[in-house]
């Protein structure tokens, strides 16, 4: 049985014909762009890799 993956997708259009974004890995929090609904539809087959995402501190609230 295959393990079910979530993924967080962040979408940004830029107009009508193009579209941008990335995807993360909710697990491991990698994140992989994509800058068409092809690339978007690789990432989520698993046919794209993932790269390792920097762990920011977060800032203390004023």
């Amino acid at each position: 049985m295959r393990e079910i993956r979530s993924y967080l997708v962040r979408v940004y259009r830029h107009d009508a014909d193009s579209l941008a974004g990335v995807v993360e890995d909710v697990r491991s929090s990698r994140i992989v762009p994509f800058q068409s609904l092809a690339e978007l539809c690789l990432v989520l087959s698993g046919r794209k890799r993932f790269a390792r995402r920097g762990v920011r501190p977060r800032r203390a609230a004023p």
